[in-house]
């Protein structure tokens, strides 16, 4: 079994002390940021900033490859020192990249006509839409630059799919709340290239559009189911009782299960493939992102899922239900170990235990910049024969 540390190349400022640093808490890989969004992250033993603010949808290595209609755009960090080259050419730990896809601000202000697009129209920059042909092209493409350029052990793909209207974005403001069926109909894309790749598999897309349109602003003006549960089941009946519904969901999942099986045939074969299973909470709601979880699972070398529940009840059942998708097929977890999943040691012990009593290959933990120094120290003591508090 192989463990990893997630790690933004922001917090690597001396690479043999920092790699010194993560191999003494017994870490085998260390996944270094390759693409990355914007965001606002405080960082408790930053050797330099306290508080960090990283360029919008940039990426954090030197591209080589000839690129279409979307470009990406290098770091200036990167541009004046390429981070991701130096810890390969050191050997000491494996390393992979950690290549955010769709989830990119930046390329989707720049390109407003290759985004997500609710049913009223309403575009998500946030979001790049998987359904183009010139949004494929670049994910493609980078996946391929990377994995040819520099000496990884794997690629892990996050947001190769759809992201939901609540994943995240600046400043976001509401005075009502938004249930998981609101959130679910806000969505879906029905962008032009989605209402025709649906239409060519047959599906109604412009009367779904339409309909869900309606109920959207319905729900706007109704109460909202509290229970999270409960709200879970009702987007289950949706999917039972609206078949158009349905197979413009298994719709979706085809292209970005088709997606990642194109990144898998670009990218040399010596370099895994893997892709972060979900942005959700629970892995029951990745089909919102068109993931299903069994095909991707499928075209590439297995999943990476981020066990974010933050009671060991529900860490259990999250587990369970993966099990009882994925069978057999390869799978990786991905830990945070401390706030706001974890308040003992314990926990990380124990669910690491199910980890490996559930027979997974390999465990990772989120994230060496964002941990406090304490939390380090537990998986230190979890890897490690030191017990020094």
């Amino acid at each position: 079994m192989a463990h990893a540390l997630y790690t933004y190349p922001w917090n690597l400022h001396d690479p043999d002390a920092d790699v010194a640093a993560i191999r003494a808490l017994g870490i085998d890989e260390i996944s270094l940021a390759a693409s990355y969004h914007a965001g606002k992250f405080i960082q408790p033993h930053d050797a330099r900033r306290r508080v960090y603010f990283p360029e919008d949808g940039t990426v954090y290595f030197r591209p080589r490859r000839q690129y279409g209609t979307v470009q990406p755009q290098v770091a200036a960090i990167t541009a004046q020192r390429d981070t991701l080259q130096e810890l390969c050419g050191r050997g000491a730990v494996k390393i992979n990249a950690w290549v955010v896809l769709n989830h990119n601000t930046r390329l989707g202000m720049l390109h407003p006509g290759l985004v997500v697009h609710n049913c009223h129209g309403d575009p998500y920059p946030y979001s790049l839409c998987p359904a183009h042909a010139e949004v494929r092209e670049y994910a493609v493409t980078l996946a391929a630059d990377l994995a040819a350029h520099y000496d990884l052990a794997r690629l892990l793909l996050e947001t190769p799919g759809y992201l939901g209207y609540a994943h995240g974005f600046h400043h976001e403001f509401a005075q009502l709340a938004v249930d998981a069926t609101l959130d679910a109909l806000l969505g879906l894309c029905f962008c032009g290239a989605c209402l025709a790749g649906a239409l060519r598999a047959g599906i109604d897309a412009p009367g779904l559009r339409k309909r869900t349109a309606a109920r959207v602003d319905t729900l706007l003006g109704s109460e909202v189911e509290a229970d999270e549960r409960r709200a879970w089941d009702r987007l289950e009946r949706d999917l039972q009782n609206d078949a158009e519904l349905a197979a413009y969901h298994a719709w979706r999942a085809e292209t970005v299960t088709s997606l990642v099986a194109e990144i898998r045939a670009e990218v040399r074969p010596e370099v895994a493939v893997k892709v972060i299973s979900t942005t959700q909470r629970s892995h029951r709601l990745a089909y919102l992102e068109g993931h299903d979880l069994g095909a991707l699972a499928d075209v590439c070398d297995g999943l990476e899922a981020p066990l974010y529940q933050s009671s060991t009840r529900a860490f259990e059942d999250e587990l369970r239900y993966l099990r009882g998708q994925l069978g057999a097929a390869p799978m990786s977890a991905i830990l945070r170990p401390g706030f706001p999943d974890m308040d003992e040691e314990a926990q990380l012990r124990e669910r690491h235990a199910s980890l490996q009593a559930a027979g997974l290959g390999d465990i990772a933990f989120y994230n060496y910049g964002l941990l406090k120094p304490s939390n380090l120290a537990w998986i230190r003591r979890l890897l490690t024969t030191d017990n020094i508090p």
